[in-house]
Formats: C-alpha cells, sequence, structure tokens
C-alpha cells in the first residue's frame, strides 16, 4: 500500500471516531447475513468479541505504516482462527463485511477510493492472517504424522 492510501485509511478510520461498537455491531450484522452458517462459530453474546474487534481493528490500523511490527501478532491471530474454524474463504466474506459497515458509518465521506484503500489494507492483513493459519495446519500435519509414526 502506498502511504497516501494508508493515510486515507487511517483517516477514515479516525472519523468513525469512538464509534467501534456501532462498526462491530454493523459488520457482525453483514457477516452474518452473508454467511449465515457462520453464526454457529460464534458466543451468542457477541458484548466482549465486539469489544476484541474494535481493539484489534484500531490497532492495526493505527499501525498500518509500520506493519512488519504486528505481523506476528496476525499470523497468531490467523492461527487461533483455524481452532475456531475459520477457512480461506471466510476472510473474503469477513472483508466485504467489514467494507459495508465501514462504508454504512462513513456516509457522505466514502469514495470509491477509500473503498479501494480499505480492499487493499484488509486484503494485506488477511493474508498475513492466511500465513499464521497455514502455518498452524502445517503444523498439525506434522504432529498428526509423528503420531502415526
Amino acid at each position: 500500500m502506498t502511504p497516501d492510501a494508508i493515510r486515507r485509511v487511517q483517516s477514515s478510520y479516525e472519523k468513525i471516531g469512538d464509534r467501534g461498537d456501532a462498526l462491530a455491531t454493523a459488520f457482525y450484522k453483514d457477516l452474518f447475513g452473508r454467511a449465515p452458517g457462520l453464526r454457529r462459530v460464534f458466543p451468542d453474546d457477541l458484548t466482549s468479541l465486539k469489544g476484541h474487534f474494535d481493539a484489534a481493528l484500531a490497532l492495526v490500523i493505527r499501525n498500518l505504516d509500520s506493519i512488519g511490527t504486528i505481523e506476528p501478532a496476525l499470523r497468531d491471530l490467523g492461527a487461533q482462527h483455524v481452532h475456531w474454524g475459520a477457512r480461506p474463504e471466510d476472510y473474503v466474506v469477513a472483508r466485504d463485511a467489514l467494507v459495508t459497515a465501514l462504508r454504512e458509518l462513513s456516509g457522505s465521506t466514502w469514495t470509491a477510493e477509500i473503498e479501494r484503500d480499505w480492499r487493499d489494507a484488509i486484503a494485506l492483513i488477511s493474508a498475513t492472517m492466511l500465513q499464521g493459519a497455514a502455518v498452524e495446519t502445517a503444523v498439525f500435519a506434522e504432529r498428526l504424522i509423528d503420531q502415526e509414526s
């Protein structure tokens, strides 16, 4: 991502301000509307999860211009998502749900350029998480082989 694109993403996120709960609520509503089957892998009460989602997103967006510093944490998060049942295709659904939620909360300040920047940012974040998921899956495969030996 270019420095300008990163600044646009950060600025658009800052404009949402302290509406993190609204963003998380809109995100999960859209996510479950797009993929009702995903609802079963989440707790009934999303209150705690919404807080984690907002905090994680804020941290990642704040550090987008130095993504290397948070890559290990993103890979760990991807590994955790394997245990929660996330599949690679779920990341695409989540990206679309997040973009929709951001667009809804941004109102008239949302532009095609900002949407493209957000999609690029989410792709970068997702790819890093999927790397962690792939490593976790490979480690599981190795353990399986070791158990059979």
